[in-house]
Parts: C-alpha cells; structure tokens; sequence
C-alpha cells in the first residue's frame, strides 16, 4: 500500500486511462519476456505506476499471491480490460503463452490508441470552425444587429426579403437572445449526453454509416477493428467460433456487432466464415471475403486478417489526412453563404436610399 513518510502523503488522483492499461501490457510482456515470473513482473510495474493505476495494480498483485489465477485477479476490473485482453490472458494461461499473449495485446492496444487519435485529430479543425462560425453568429445577432436594424424600420421604403427576415431574427434575437444562446449550450450539451447513451446507440450507429464522407471512413475503421482483434484471437490459440463470440463483444458498432453475432450460427452449422460474410457485401466488402476465403484454403486464416488489418489502417490514415481537406471547402461555402446574405440584407436598402438620393 502507498507509504506515508512525515507530511508527504502519495495522493491517488485522476482515472485510469488507454494508455494507462497500454503501458501496463506492453510493460509486463517485457518483464516476462526477460526471464522473471509473473508475480516479480507486477511488483515491478506497481513501482512504475501512480494513482489509481497503481492502486489497482496492488490489488491484482496481491490476488495473484495469493494463489488465483492472473486472468481471476484482472476479471474484477473488467470496466478497463476488455473482453478480449481478458480471454487472451486466459488462454494465454491455458497454454503457456501469456507473455506472447500480452505482447499480441499491447500491439493491439497501441493500434487502437493510434486509431482514436488519429480519429480525433481529424474531427477537431472541423468542430473547431463549426464552434467559432456558431461563435461569431450569436456575437452578431446579439449585439450587431439590434444596432443597425432599427434604422430599417424607419425607412420608408420597400425592404427586400433579405431584410426583412433579417429584421424578424433580429427582433427574436432582441427579445429572446440569451435565452436562444443559453439554450443552445443546454441543448448541445443535452444531445452529446443522450449520443452516449446505449438506447440510442444502434440508430446512430446505423446512422453514420448511412452519412456522406463519414460513412466510407466508418466502414473502414470497423473492418479494422474487426479484422485486428479476430486475427489476433486466432493467433493466440482460440477456435473460430470462440474468436468470433468475443469480437462482437468487443465491437462497438452496434450495426456490425448484430451482424457479426449472426455469423455464429452459421459457421456452427458447418458454414465457411467466407461464406457467411459475403452474405453481407455492404459491410463486409468483396475483398473482405475472398481474402478470408484464401485464408481459410491456406491455413493462414489469422495472417490474412493482420493483413486485411494493415490494408485497412493504410486506408484509414489516408481518410483522415483527407478528411480536413474534404471538409474545409464546404464549410467555406457555408460560411460565405451565410456571410453573402446578411451583407445583402444589410446593403440592400443602403443602396436603394443612395439611389433615391441621387434622383
């Protein structure tokens, strides 16, 4: 347990994050890899560890010591280790190859990792220009507008529908601005907390893979996942079946889950995984199928998934280098449009009085 030493206290804070459970795994395959057992392996990652991290570290440590098995001692915190780094540990166990086992999954964790990242890095100059566009429009229909139109209202001449919509919103805005602004927050905030909600989730999932643009990248990131973490169940000593039971739960997309639950019964009725993929081409694509198919003729089933795994990852990364470039535009477009009308609606008059004056 933490030592306390005159005031110095260790403080536990933050939560434990992916790349905490990575270096975990990456650091124990290492440990194992050298020689030591398992349990000198976790006393030296508890030393390395902080927080909660470490905390829990100490308790698997002392379940392992006290006799259970590793995959029983990590089965109590199944919120970080998913169903697969659980029964990969297992059969690792099994068959006395849990440190190539845990070399396998810190691959796989530092996969995914990069994934998310990169996943995330592609959305935020898109959120970030949606969030200072939605910025700047209030700004203007709060304290801009309510400026200039009254000046409108005393012309007398006949506006033009620019203006005169103009002159509605911004009337709104006069009377119900903050709370529209407030609201908005409340509401934006409102649909990213029912987003993550799990009675939602097969709508939206089927949803986004419906959507231009966001649809092809989708695709691409599941049939990585996919074809990752089935190859690298295969690889570490699990039948087809088994593999396939345990990437659908460890599948995110609710829309592929459901499809990859359906492939069970089929391949225990003695159908080819090849087969039964290729009955769903809008998911699993030709090539999805026929290499699977090669895979299945050759004995090599799990070598062609880490292939269709790196095929796809290559895809990703250009996706996501093209993702800002392919958005930008648009979003330059909407913005110019925006801009264009409300300058028209602002002008407009303006030139009409100028022309009357010159008459």
């Amino acid at each position: 347990m933490p030592k306390k030493t005159g005031l110095n206290t260790e403080i536990n804070i933050g939560g434990i994050k992916d790349v905490d459970i990575l270096l975990f795994t990456k650091h124990l395959s290492v440990i194992l890899k050298s020689g030591l057992t398992l349990i000198e392996g976790l006393e030296l990652v508890r030393e390395q560890s902080k927080g909660k991290m470490k905390k829990m570290i100490i308790a698997i440590y002392e379940k392992v010591s006290a006799g259970r098995t590793f995959y029983e001692a990590l089965s109590g915190y199944k919120r970080y280790f998913s169903p697969i780094y659980l029964n990969m540990i297992k059969s690792g166990e099994l068959s006395g190859t849990l440190e190539a086992n845990l070399e396998r999954l810190g691959q796989q964790l530092a996969k995914s990792y990069e994934l998310k990242k990169k996943i995330k890095s592609a959305m935020i100059y898109p959120m970030l220009v949606f969030i200072a566009v939605f910025g700047l429009g209030m700004a203007v229909a709060l304290f801009v507008l309510p400026q200039i139109i009254p000046l409108f209202m005393v012309l007398d001449i006949d506006l033009p529908v620019t203006t005169r919509a103009l002159i509605a919103v911004a009337k709104i805005m006069e009377k119900w601005g903050i709370f529209i602004a407030v609201g908005s927050v409340i509401g934006g905030i409102f649909i990213f907390w029912i987003l993550r909600r799990d009675f939602i989730k097969p709508f939206t999932h089927r949803v986004i893979l419906k959507l231009p643009v966001i649809k092809n990248l989708s695709l691409k990131i599941n049939l990585e996942r996919f074809c990752h973490t089935f190859g690298s169940l295969l690889e570490s000593g699990l039948t087809v079946d088994e593999g396939i039971r345990i990437t659908a739960q460890a599948t995110e997309n609710r829309v592929y889950r459901k499809k990859i639950l359906s492939l069970l019964p089929q391949i225990e009725a003695g159908t080819s995984l090849s087969e039964s993929v290729s009955k769903y081409p809008k998911l699993f694509p030709l090539i999805v199928s026929r290499m699977i198919e090669v895979g299945e003729k050759t004995g090599n089933l799990d070598s062609t998934l880490k292939y269709l795994s790196s095929f796809y990852s290559k895809e990703i990364d250009d996706s996501t280098k093209n993702l800002s470039t392919i958005v930008e535009p648009v979003l330059l477009i909407i913005i110019g449009l925006v801009v264009g009308l409300v300058a028209i609606a602002i002008l407009g008059p303006i030139y009409e009085i100028t022309g009357n004056l010159r008459n």
